[in-house]
């Protein structure tokens, strides 16, 4: 019952997320084509990409978390690698696909100016620019599972690792170090210490630790506030410091759902649909919502352009959870079925 409560309330943290992508990608372009001009939303997009940082602390968490039991065993990595797969390019690779066949159709479609690496769009290897443009975090999240594998061989091996990881990323930002390899730049992103952070939370957790809510929650406020305040002043006390702090703001938060607020939530509500299809949303929204804010009749009226935004953001939402009925709830769980037959 524990496990399950778990993962309501994760879903509903990945629908947040998700919708803050969402929102911050769908008010740039209507600033852009139909002139959106509202200082408060547009503070609050800004903030929306910051959606980006809590699910990488969630994936470094829920991987970290779930696969605790098989530190050490190497007989897990089968399982472990067929279920990162199926669920990172099933989804993922009809669109990269359906984008490659457009924009090779279409070259002007995409105002971007972006160059596009093929190897990167089809693998999600660190060498290039992915054809779909939030699909960069998608090789993040690749390169984190499988430098994470290292934990199945070897439980002191992967602690080692990750203080080397660690130190390395720290170095990398303070001497600013620069490389002209993409895999070794990939190693040393800032961002990883998301992922590490979760994989910390997942740790304290597991060892028993259990926070006092009068502690905690107004820790997590505080770190919320501080970085809103350092948003919208722009503040910056050292390169990546507001990403860090919402990250732990985040990582609180995370601690907060499981212990004090988890709750089971029927499948029908909201947020736990948004967060089961919270993928789905975040790997159409931006082809969906670039494509609808450029149909729609332009106005000079805010207020019937807002009405237009928030249009944009529900059917981008309808659209995604048909595509994850599709794609993820059936055609993943049967080729997992079938994996899990072979495997065994």
């Amino acid at each position: 019952m524990e496990h399950k409560k778990y993962f309501d309330i994760l879903q509903v943290y990945r629908g947040i997320a998700a919708l803050l992508v969402v929102i911050h990608h769908t008010y740039a372009s209507f600033a852009h084509f139909n002139n959106l001009d509202i200082p408060a939303l547009a503070f609050f997009a800004k903030v929306g990409k910051l959606g980006v940082d809590f699910f990488f602390v969630l994936s470094g968490f829920i991987i970290t978390y779930t696969t605790f039991k098989y530190r050490g065993n190497s007989d897990y990595l089968k399982k472990y690698f067929s279920a990162r797969i199926l669920r990172i390019y099933i989804p993922y690779l009809p669109i990269a696909i359906s984008l490659l066949i457009l924009y090779s159709a279409f070259p002007s479609l995409s105002e971007s100016g972006r160059s596009i690496s093929l190897l990167t769009s089809l693998t999600l290897f660190p060498y290039g620019n992915p054809v779909l443009s939030v699909a960069w975090t998608l090789v993040f999240e690749m390169f984190f599972y499988i430098v994470y594998a290292i934990n199945f061989f070897s439980k002191k091996a992967w602690y080692y690792f990750i203080g080397f990881w660690i130190l390395s990323i720290i170095s990398s930002a303070v001497f600013n170090i620069k490389t002209d390899i993409p895999l070794l730049n990939n190693f040393l992103d800032l961002y990883n210490l998301e992922f590490i952070l979760g994989v910390f939370i997942a740790y304290l957790i597991k060892s028993g630790y259990k926070p006092n809510f009068k502690i905690l929650f107004p820790g997590s406020l505080v770190c919320l506030i501080l970085f809103l305040y350092m948003r919208y002043f722009n503040i910056s006390v050292f390169p990546f410091s507001q990403n860090l702090l919402f990250s732990l703001s985040a990582g609180l938060f995370v601690m907060l759902g499981i212990y004090y607020w988890n709750k089971s939530l029927k499948s029908s509500h909201l947020f736990m649909l948004l967060g089961n299809s919270s993928y789905s949303l975040y790997l159409l929204h931006n082809p969906l919502q670039s494509i609808l804010v450029r149909l729609l009749p332009e106005s000079i009226s805010q207020i019937f352009i807002i009405f237009e935004f928030l249009s944009v953001i529900i059917l981008i939402a309808v659209i995604s959870y048909i595509y994850y009925l599709i794609f993820e709830k059936k055609i993943i769980s049967l080729l997992k079925r079938k994996i899990d037959l072979y495997i065994a």
